[in-house]
């Protein structure tokens, strides 16, 4: 009895609310009928100007005229934000649509009608005022949280913005979604306002973006909805084919016709497996970045280092010329800040990029485990597809195609060669060190080379010669040696090679193997280049590197710094670097020839020692 009796008089209260609301928006509906007779259409339209406009339901709202613009007949529009309303509806409207009030002559008014206020009416309105001001309050608040998060959707995906871009007319939208949109477009127009843009452009949003980042964290907080926004049902299906969330009448009507739903629970188990094995892949990416971004440190570490000890001794080459030589030492310092600063700027850039991606998938691993550790199944699915499909386009790309190691090194040869050598054939003029005059030793030489002209000149001849078979004599390669060895201090000598279409040149170890099949690299005490072919010069490494070179040389000069570890191989006719080994020396070092086999009479000229400084 006790329910009944109290249940009566809230039925009777919920009665009269209901029909207070109906006389209200009588009320309300017999007022814009009484406004929009008092009204007419404009003269003139001012931008930021507000009117009375005519909407597409043929109700008046207030709006804001925010630009203007001509149409190809000539008409002008007016681009109108409807103030209190989100900005999505904002359109285009011609003048007809545009009202304001109507004139009206200044009429006495009944002043004591006015005045004569109860003072019952007026506390009883003062109430009221202090009643609903809490609750105006709130839902102002609500409303500016409303406009600001649809602010930073984007019309096209209707979800928070991912890089956005603004074009010409103002208008936002992810960079993905704008390029969907005009993919197969011939001519390019805004999907907002329908503006007609002159070319395929837009502007990447950095301020935007930064407000879309900053409001991310507050969406993720929001709970999100448990009923179908078009049928007011219970979520209970997941649709494979557009990745949404709906309800059972969505399975049934023509927006999702023959597509593919699963309840919502086995839905979570599939997608979630699917997140798990995004898992795996994605720290071994973050590995790999991240071992490529130590290597990357330590490259930029010791070409810091190069950097300064190439200068070094740049400089103290130059303290050896005459005062007159400054401005070429000036010159060459400046070379070497080039390419270094280049090459310095080139790494650093390539490990921005590393951080970059470690950032990125780091994020994305952070991102994926808080997906995973979601519970409650809606908030699990939302947006669960499209996300998964991200993920997944980031895992195929793996290691980006620039997060490769950039590992180039200066120019060795050329600023820290024979630095005076080089200045003394551009000045003709005195230069150390010299050419060191080098003689050929006949008891090194294979049977089937001939050492002529004072034994700086060597060739190949069919006819073996009846030798005596030393330890020193190479049995099969067709190599000699020098006769004269380098165990300290810095060198360089000159061959001539001409238009030979085979030949070798370099260093030998004093204990190197002078007997049988020789493999020819610095393993086995052999520093060396070659030609092979006419045109296939090649550097004698293990394995052996292809030299690209952009002239045939005629003459190859031998630079040694036996302490620094380095032999340098340049064009003599212009000392352009061509290789240059690094090493550690123990034992003494010969400089070694072959003029190879004579190739039916295309490769028989010999190779000489030069000795002149011409």
């Amino acid at each position: 009895m006790a329910n009944s009796t109290t249940a009566e008089p809230e039925k009777m209260e919920q009665g009269e609310e209901e029909e207070e609301e109906e006389n209200v928006d009588g009320d309300e509906e017999d007022g814009e009928e009484e406004e929009e007779e008092d009204l007419e259409p404009v003269d003139t339209v001012t931008v930021g100007s507000t009117y009375k406009c005519r909407r597409n339901d043929d109700t008046l709202h207030v709006a804001e005229i925010v630009k203007t613009r001509k149409t190809k007949e000539n008409v002008e529009e007016f681009y109108v934000h409807y103030v209190g309303l989100n900005r999505r509806q904002n359109e285009w409207v011609d003048k007809s649509r545009l009202l304001q009030a109507k004139e009206v002559k200044a009429e006495e008014n009944n002043t004591e009608e006015t005045n004569d206020v109860s003072e019952k009416g007026a506390r009883g309105n003062k109430r009221k005022l202090e009643d609903g001001d809490a609750d105006q309050k709130k839902r102002k608040v609500d409303e500016a949280e409303d406009d600001f998060t649809e602010d930073l959707t984007c019309g096209l995906c209707r979800s928070l913005f991912k890089e956005p871009v603004i074009l010409e007319c103002g208008h936002n939208f992810c960079k993905q979604c704008i390029d969907k949109s005009w993919e197969s477009a011939t001519a390019f127009s805004c999907p907002e306002c329908k503006e007609v843009l002159s070319e395929r452009k837009y502007t990447t949003n950095r301020v935007l973006a930064s407000l879309v980042k900053k409001a991310a964290v507050s969406v993720k907080d929001v709970k999100p909805k448990e009923k179908c926004d078009e049928h007011d049902e219970r979520l209970k299906l997941f649709c494979k084919d557009d990745g949404t969330l709906a309800c059972v009448i969505c399975r049934d009507s023509l927006k999702h016709s023959a597509h593919n739903f699963l309840p919502i629970q086995d839905a979570v188990g599939v997608y979630r497996d699917q997140l798990i094995a995004l898992v795996t892949p994605l720290e071994s990416t973050m590995k790999e970045n991240q071992k490529l971004k130590s290597e990357q440190s330590q490259k930029i570490t010791l070409h810091r280092d190069n950097l300064l000890d190439y200068k070094k001794h740049i400089e103290s080459e130059f303290e050896k010329l005459h005062q007159f030589l400054r401005e070429k030492e000036t010159k060459m310092v400046e070379d070497l800040n080039g390419e270094g600063e280049v090459l310095l700027k080139e790494m650093e850039t390539n490990l921005v990029k590393m951080t970059d991606n470690c950032e990125f998938i780091e994020e994305a691993i952070s991102t994926t485990q808080s997906r995973l550790n979601e519970s409650d199944p809606i908030a699990f699915l939302t947006d669960i597809k499209s996300f998964i499909e991200r993920c997944c386009e980031e895992h195929r790309k793996g290691v980006p195609a620039e997060s490769v190691l950039v590992n180039k090194d200066l120019s060795q040869g050329r600023f820290k060669g024979p630095i005076q050598y080089i200045v003394w054939k551009e000045l003709k003029s005195f230069v150390q060190p010299g050419l060191s005059p080098l003689t050929l030793d006949p008891q090194t030489a294979h049977p089937n080379l001939v050492l002529t002209e004072g034994l700086t000149s060597v060739k190949y001849t069919d006819t073996k010669q009846q030798l005596p078979d030393n330890p020193k004599r190479f049995s099969q390669c067709i190599l000699v040696l020098g006769a004269e060895g380098f165990d300290s201090g810095k060198h360089y000598w000159e061959v001539e090679v001409g238009n030979k279409t085979a030949w070798d040149v370099g260093m030998a170890s004093e204990s190197s193997n002078r007997k049988g099949k020789i493999k020819l690299n610095p393993k086995n005490g052999y520093w060396a280049i070659w030609l092979r072919n006419g045109n296939a010069f090649k550097a004698l490494e293990s394995p052996s590197k292809t030299l690209n070179l952009t002239s045939k040389p005629q003459k190859i000069g031998v630079y040694v710094d036996y302490e620094g570890g380095q032999v340098s191989f340049y064009n003599a006719d212009d000392m352009s670097p061509i290789y240059t080994f690094n090493g550690v020396f123990t034992e003494k070092l010969y400089p070694y020839l072959s003029p190879f086999l004579q190739d039916s009479g295309k490769n028989a000229e010999p190779l000489k020692l030069v000795h002149n400084k011409m």
